[in-house]
């Protein structure tokens, strides 16, 4: 059925072949996108022979920016850090206590009517970029509280018929990277006791995930702070660790995950996956590598054919 669309798709008008598109990439094969911010990066993406998604940030780019994403006819990628932005943080609120015989001034989770309207000014603003797919909000590090907003962002969404599809992100990395310092005493906020395993935690959270609606689902957090790397992060799974993690959460996407080493595994899970590190595939920043291979092209044209 797809060899079959892709040899007739000259021949369509360019709207009804960027919806065949988006329909082959939900066919779950192994799909690259590629993550940019500005207009350089754009054109360069435009020179690659080959079908591959784009994901940009809501909140660094311009609506021009996000606009031109859209006619290149790729399916669109948008993520939901529309909320991090001007060093406010937009899940919690301000809150001052009298207490002791002093006022106490702080931070706290922002009840649901905030949140709310947070995500549903969101929502208005991805439907002025007709992304394909939106990241439904989250928090790095944070897997319980992603869950909470995940399940408000799904409310807000069902309410309506929507032109995009909402990716479910699910904070594994910090059960992944941080399991073995927990305290062995439940602290306020430790995950339940009968939690014995990262496996065991993940696997019901992604259920948790399903149950609530989500038809997608993206693994995020799986990056690590990493001075010697040009974007300053690492990601932080062994090739063996990531197709145990492959294997038995079976995601739609892994954000951060594309890599040159790290596509045979990609292939035999049959995930998208989404990375700033195509920018370093160029023989300016690594010749011996780079020198003689289009390695970008190699890894779209090995993608939905």
């Amino acid at each position: 059925m797809c060899n079959f669309l892709l040899l007739w798709y000259i021949s369509l008008p360019d709207i009804l072949w960027h919806a065949i598109l988006v329909c082959l990439v939900d066919e779950r094969e192994f799909f690259p996108v590629l993550a940019m911010d500005w207009f350089g990066l754009l054109r360069k993406a435009k020179e690659i022979d080959g079908e591959f998604g784009i994901l940009a940030p809501l909140s660094s780019c311009s609506k021009n920016f996000l606009r031109s994403v859209r006619d290149t006819g790729k399916p669109f990628f948008l993520d939901s850090d529309v909320f991090e932005k001007r060093g406010s943080t937009w899940y919690v609120e301000n809150y001052a206590e009298y207490k002791n015989g002093r006022w106490v001034h702080g931070e706290a989770l922002a009840g649901r009517e905030k949140l709310m309207q947070n995500i549903k000014n969101f929502f208005a603003q991805c439907i002025e970029v007709s992304p394909d797919y939106v990241l439904a909000p989250d928090v790095f590090g944070e897997p319980l509280l992603s869950l909470h907003l995940a399940r408000l962002a799904w409310q807000e969404y069902s309410q309506r018929p929507r032109e995009f599809k909402l990716i479910g992100v699910v904070q594994v990395g910090d059960a992944l990277y941080k399991w073995q310092n927990r305290q062995p005493i439940p602290q306020k906020d430790a995950l339940p006791p009968h939690y014995n395993s990262p496996r065991s935690f993940l696997s019901s959270l992604i259920s948790e995930y399903r149950n609530i609606g989500y038809q997608y689902i993206a693994l995020g957090g799986l990056l690590k702070s990493d001075p010697s790397m040009p974007t300053g992060l690492k990601f932080g799974l062994s090739n063996e660790q990531l197709d145990d993690l492959l294997t038995w959460s079976r995601p739609d996407l892994v954000l951060g995950g594309l890599a040159l080493t790290r596509l045979e595994v990609l292939k035999k899970h049959n995930v998208w996956a989404d990375s700033t590190n195509w920018l370093w595939w160029d023989a300016r920043y690594d010749y011996q590598r780079f020198g003689h291979r289009n390695a970008l092209q190699e890894v779209v044209s090995s993608s939905i054919s």
